[in-house]
């Protein structure tokens, strides 16, 4: 029986918390955004609680299931206006336990499968899970401050096309 069928199958629980260092495929997800800040990147945690759920049934098959709630404030940067915009991330996931999911389990968009090898570490799923939920363009809401409207009328770039048309 692996870890995540243990804790499944007799519905304990287990939390901890993470740093950057044992997640590198975030870390290059964060560097790729533009995250640059080396003592934000240093101090990032992730916080995680992975927890036995009772079986569920799909199709007649009961499943073991574990639920794995995550927490962490990550370091981003602002697309539009390149400052930092820290983001809270809180996020709840529900699993199901099994080599091939039943029909009924592929259906269900509240459960997702998680086929156990016995390779999957709790900190390749809690980074799988993060790296699904980074948003893809991180901008404030209100205008960014460092950003100043260009002063003055725009030229209208079929001016020129304009001029052409006259001198026939």
């Amino acid at each position: 029986m692996t870890r995540f069928e243990e804790l499944a199958r007799q519905q304990k629980d287990t939390e901890g918390e993470l740093t950057l260092s044992s997640l590198p495929r975030l870390r290059e997800a964060l560097l790729a955004l533009g995250v640059s800040d080396a003592a934000a990147l240093s101090a990032l945690r992730v916080h995680y609680q992975l927890q036995g759920l009772p079986s569920r049934f799909f199709s007649e098959t009961a499943l073991p299931m574990l639920s794995l709630d995550v927490q962490s404030d990550l370091p981003l940067v602002c697309q539009r206006c390149f400052a930092p915009l820290p983001q809270t991330l809180d996020l709840q996931f529900e699993f199901a336990l099994c080599d091939e999911p039943p029909e009924a389990l592929l259906e269900d968009e509240q459960v997702d499968w998680l086929e156990e090898d016995g390779e999957t570490t709790i900190e390749s799923l809690v980074e799988d899970e993060l790296l699904m939920a980074l948003p893809i363009a991180v901008m404030h809401e209100d205008a960014c401050v460092s950003l100043q409207q260009s002063a003055g009328e725009k030229p209208n770039p079929f001016a020129a096309l304009k001029q052409l048309k006259l001198d026939k």
